[in-house]
């Protein structure tokens, strides 16, 4: 049985930025910010017998795994942390993907030089 660590998220939001910031590598602020831009993807609909995660534990997973890359964690790991299965931690990681990369432009943008 796996017990969720998520919920200690909120509280390191509020008195603890740092831990949050130490386990998401972004501030509480930046994904609020974050989690509005991406919310009403249409890939967050579920049409499904098997309900979606919320928009925000998806976000919070695919943050978990994409900041701490390479050897340091896995999917697995990620799993445990966040209490969920291996396939939810791969479902949530493509959900989040598609929906960056759908609103590119939105989320990146080149720095406008003045021309001489």
């Amino acid at each position: 049985m796996w017990a969720s660590q998520l919920p200690l998220l909120e509280h390191f939001a509020d008195f603890q930025p740092h831990l949050f910031y130490k386990k998401l590598c972004v501030y509480h602020k930046v994904f609020d910010c974050i989690l509005s831009q991406i919310s009403d993807h249409p890939i967050f609909l579920s049409h499904e017998i098997c309900p979606q995660l919320p928009v925000a534990i998806q976000l919070t997973i695919f943050l978990n795994q994409a900041g701490h890359y390479g050897n340091v964690i896995s999917p697995e790991d990620v799993a445990q942390w966040a209490g969920v299965s291996v396939g939810s931690v791969i479902n949530c990681t493509h959900h989040i993907m598609i929906t960056v990369l759908d609103q590119h432009n939105q989320f990146l943008g080149v720095p406008v030089v003045d021309p001489l």
